[in-house]
């Protein structure tokens, strides 16, 4: 995951100067007799200083049907949300998020902090969305979005840190 997240942070600098910030990313183990989200919870421990341990509340997080939430995903993979301004094309974001996925075989339940509308401004393909809304969960960052993908067995965590 490691190299999985230095590859999507390498194409984060856009034409205007714009960049994310940090990118979290990692799998873990599912406890099975317990809530998804609280698994999460327990696990953003190890990211202490990023989460923000008293905003880490699950009435945060909401439910993405499946039929968007890859594109959704993907949206958030290729750009930089608040000029939405693109990094990268579809293809690849879509890439990215394919090796995700490998990792995290069998069917999905995923999770976010915030609140996306399908694009309409400065689209680079007709199913790309637009972050609207959120609740952040950072220390540091304007802006942190991220989607929590939970499996049978295990939970993939994709988090973005932005600044700009």
């Amino acid at each position: 995951m490691l190299q999985l997240k230095k590859s999507i942070e390498s194409h984060y600098i856009t034409s205007y100067g714009a960049e994310i910030s940090e990118v979290i990313c990692y799998i873990f183990e599912r406890n099975l007799k317990g809530d998804p989200l609280q698994d999460f919870i327990f696990s953003a421990r190890d990211y202490s200083y990023f989460f923000k341990s008293e905003k880490l509340q699950k009435d945060i997080f909401t439910s993405l049907s499946i039929s968007d939430a890859e594109n959704i995903i993907i949206s958030a993979i290729i750009k930089e949300v608040k000029y939405n301004e693109h990094f990268m094309s579809w293809e690849k974001g879509k890439e990215y998020l394919d090796l995700f996925f490998k990792e995290l075989p069998g069917s999905k339940e995923i999770y976010t902090n915030s609140y996306w509308e399908k694009s309409v401004f400065n689209n680079i393909d007709k199913k790309e969305f637009e972050l609207n809304a959120w609740s952040g969960i950072s220390h540091n960052y304007w802006y942190d979005y991220g989607f929590i993908i939970v499996t049978t067995e295990k939970i993939g965590v994709l988090w973005f840190g932005d600044d700009s």
